[in-house]
């Protein structure tokens, strides 16, 4: 087996970025759900409510972050401008991040339509995974998940329209081994590099959006397949074990 597609979304809900080299921390790929948008009073908005962030691309540069909307509009944010400090919230976690970036904030608002504030993590993550007690980003609930070629095959077997693996917004992808065979693994390395598989994840409404359109399939689709079949779960959420790097191209290997 071996990995074939490494990817990060430096904005929680925007596009993601393939690379073919990355760093493994506890925290998630450098840059990995770095940013965040909220409402005014720090509530994690997100594609569910607002399907076409999927349509947002974000780049990091060197000393911010690069946005550029669907409509082809871009802005540029600075470090330097999140110099406040308030809550967010990303499900049963609240946590301190960085905002203050008012122009931003505006800018961001008008696009999207509704009232919005741009946090970013700041240099290290406020924000304590329970399970391993290391540092989170704004992801759901891990710093990794992890999804194989040969289950996407299986799934887009059972649908009219096949999708592509981008729409399950993965870290890690691999191939050459049985569809969902994943799901019964605890720990794998990838490379040097060692990771638990905890929990498999749960999908939700923003598997059913075209991200060339930005619109919801109108069945459902493949999320409606997914729940019947494999009760809406699709990849394995996963946490490292150490550090090191990984380059699209290395050995999966199973540990236990």
């Amino acid at each position: 087996m071996k990995l074939v597609e490494i990817t990060y979304y430096p904005v929680k809900s925007m596009r993601g970025i393939s690379t073919e080299r990355a760093e493994i921390r506890p925290e998630g790929l450098p840059h990995d759900r770095e940013w965040l948008l909220s409402s005014p009073d720090g509530h994690f908005i997100t594609a569910r409510q607002f399907p076409q962030l999927l349509l947002w691309q974000a780049e990091p540069v060197s000393d911010g972050l690069k946005l550029t909307a669907p409509d082809g509009g871009s802005l540029t944010v600075y470090h330097n401008h999140f110099n406040r400090t308030g809550e967010v919230s990303v499900w049963k976690d609240t946590f301190a991040a960085h905002h203050g970036d008012e122009r931003a904030d505006a800018w961001l608002s008008g696009k999207i339509g509704t009232p919005c504030r741009l946090n970013w993590l700041g240099g290290s993550s406020a924000r304590i995974l329970g399970y391993s007690q290391t540092p989170l980003s704004f992801a759901d609930g891990a710093p990794y998940l992890l999804a194989n070629t040969a289950s996407l095959q299986a799934l887009n077997g059972s649908l009219e329209t096949p999708v592509e693996m981008r729409r399950f917004r993965t870290n890690l992808v691999f191939d050459g081994t049985k569809a969902y065979e994943e799901e019964g693994w605890q720990r794998i390395a990838v490379g040097p590099v060692a990771f638990e598989l905890f929990k498999p994840c749960t999908r939700c409404v923003m598997t059913t959006v075209d991200l060339a359109s930005g619109e919801k399939h109108p069945q459902q689709q493949p999320l409606k397949t997914l729940a019947k079949t494999r009760k809406a779960i699709f990849g394995v959420n996963m946490v490292a074990l150490d550090t090191g790097s990984v380059t699209v191209g290395d050995k999966v290997e199973v540990l236990a």
